[in-house]
């Protein structure tokens, strides 16, 4: 019996993230636009440095994909958030669905889009390369640095579980205002409020956040908390709206 019932939950599950696969389809003109916006923003080059002599002057410009990805997890939060809006929680219930299988199912479509948009914006800098050899005179000089396809999979993997974890902020964001709308205000003063709190006790967001995430030198390392972080965050959004179906 136990058995019938979590093939039921799972078919619905699989339902649900193929309808919200077609439904929501408008999410990747939107990653579309946003990845070329950070290419257009990446022509502009990422860092520069020159050296010269009495008869020559040598000036090199550094390009690579990090804004686009900058970009790219941005929109990851940004949609997540508006996935917890009223209109597209509703679309749940064109389904034989409850809150848990509403919420697995946005959460595994998810991470599917995340894989797509870090796969897309990995891609992102040969994009780069090829219109700056284009429409610029500078003579392009590769460097990948050594490691092979070893290290570019790690670096895609590292890049997904980012976008994964900024959606799972967005998608616990979203859950709390729509809880309580007075979040709206309280989550912007709470957080400033943080903010000043670590900077008097000598410690700033970089300290406490960015360099114990994105500073990691294991990739290992970096899976296991970035992991850590995405549950917690998607376990808050889960909790959260238990309690949202019982208020309405």
């Amino acid at each position: 019996m136990m058995y019938s019932a979590d093939v039921s939950t799972a078919g619905v599950i699989k339902k649900q993230i193929s309808y919200k696969w077609r439904a929501y389809i408008s999410v990747f003109t939107s990653l579309v636009v946003i990845q070329l916006l950070g290419v257009l923003f990446s022509l502009n080059g990422t860092g520069m440095s020159s050296s010269g002599g009495r008869s020559y002057n040598i000036q090199v410009e550094y390009y690579n994909a990090d804004i686009i990805m900058i970009f790219t997890i941005f929109w990851g939060f940004i949609t997540a958030l508006l996935l917890t809006t009223k209109a597209y929680r509703e679309d749940d219930f064109a389904f034989v669905t409850n809150r848990m299988s509403g919420t697995l199912s946005t959460i595994l479509y998810l991470w599917i889009i995340s894989s797509i948009a870090g796969f897309t914006a990995s891609l992102s800098g040969y994009l780069l390369k090829v219109v700056v050899f284009l429409f610029t005179s500078q003579e392009i000089l590769n460097s990948t640095g050594a490691g092979g396809a070893g290290v570019y999979l790690m670096g895609l993997v590292s890049l997904i579980l980012t976008i994964f974890m900024f959606a799972g902020f967005g998608y616990a964001v979203g859950m709390i205002v729509q809880w309580n709308k007075m979040f709206v205000i309280l989550l912007p003063v709470l957080v400033i409020g943080l903010l000043f709190s670590l900077e008097k006790a000598g410690y700033s967001l970089d300290q406490f956040f960015f360099q114990f995430l994105f500073s990691e030198q294991s990739f290992w390392l970096f899976l296991i908390k970035s992991t850590a972080v995405s549950a917690a965050a998607y376990l808050s959004a889960f909790l959260i709206s238990n309690r949202l179906e019982v208020k309405q």
